[in-house]
Order: C-alpha cells, then sequence, then structure tokens
C-alpha cells in the first residue's frame, strides 16, 4: 500500500491581500524612516529647467 502525503494546512482565500497589505506597510515604514534619517537630502525634480520655461509666458524686456 502507498503511503497517504501528509495533510497541508488550508491557506485562507484573501492571503493575497492581506500579503499586499503587509508589503504596503513595510513600504510606508521604510520611505519614512528614509526620509527621517539625518543623512537625507530632498530630491530635486530632474526636469525642474524645463518646467520653468513652461511656466513663463511673458517675457518682460
Amino acid at each position: 500500500m502507498a503511503k497517504r502525503p501528509t495533510p497541508k494546512k488550508r491557506r485562507a482565500k484573501s492571503s493575497g491581500r492581506a500579503q499586499h497589505s503587509e508589503y504596503q506597510k513595510k513600504q510606508i515604514r521604510r520611505l519614512k524612516n528614509r526620509a527621517n534619517s539625518p543623512f537625507a537630502v530632498k530630491a530635486e525634480a530632474k526636469n525642474k529647467k524645463s518646467k520653468t520655461l513652461k511656466g513663463i509666458t511673458k517675457v518682460k524686456a
């Protein structure tokens, strides 16, 4: 006679949702810690110059 496989615990159907919320919690914590770090520096926008040019509508002579 063949051996029966060991019974495994059944996972809840909504475990994926719980995993995602846990992942989001970790990401928020990581980002907050990084922002509050003494070594944190405000990131400057890459396309800052092009945006300022768009904002200028009149050029005073």
